[in-house]
């Protein structure tokens, strides 16, 4: 399909939510936000605390309790000197998109909600100009929206799986990496 016939198709479906908007507010957001990534257990025998930022796009009913966000987040992790892993893997370097369900907890001006989601995600530990690997990560988290700064914090729980070696043989790809994402993040 070209680009111009899915440009006139996208065209033609945003004409009647535009209108429908005085029924129903929707609302779409767009976020950026950074913060720190906190590894556990193989990952954070391999890896010290590092940094991440977050590109995000969401859609959802302002009266609704549910929504969906698309992030796409790179984080950083530092390289914990002499570790007793078989493998040193060093600092790593992570990109993931995700799909995400927004869920409303409580509270409608500040609130708070669940999140849930997974995707994909791409895994370089073995530093610049090595080839990265590629595999499913899960997460789940919770967050709270502050209306008065038009941003939220987000504490979330991520599992990539298969990114970490096997602590005991060193075979790399057989564990996954638990990630403890913290994030602040501002819509506009």
């Amino acid at each position: 399909m070209r680009f111009s016939t899915i440009a006139a198709f996208l065209l033609v479906a945003a004409v009647p939510v535009s209108q429908a908007s005085a029924q129903r507010d929707d609302q779409f957001a767009f976020a950026f936000g950074a913060g720190a990534t906190i590894p556990s257990g193989v990952a954070a025998d391999n890896h010290t605390t590092g940094i991440h930022g977050t590109l995000s796009w969401g859609v959802g009913g302002v009266d609704s309790p549910l929504g969906i966000r698309f992030d796409g987040t790179y984080f950083s992790l530092g390289d914990k000197k002499g570790n007793a892993a078989p493998v040193d893997q060093g600092a790593a370097r992570t990109f993931m998109f995700s799909g995400n369900g927004i869920f409303n907890l409580y509270g409608s001006n500040t609130h708070l909600y669940g999140i849930a989601g997974l995707g994909g995600y791409w895994y370089n530990p073995d530093g610049k100009g090595t080839s990265a690997r590629n595999d499913l990560g899960l997460q789940a988290g919770l967050g709270v929206w502050v209306p008065y700064m038009n941003a939220f914090i987000e504490a979330k729980w991520l599992n990539l799986y298969r990114a970490m070696p096997d602590p005991v043989t060193g075979v790399k790809g057989k564990k996954s990496a638990r990630l403890y994402p913290v994030t602040l993040g501002f819509i506009f």
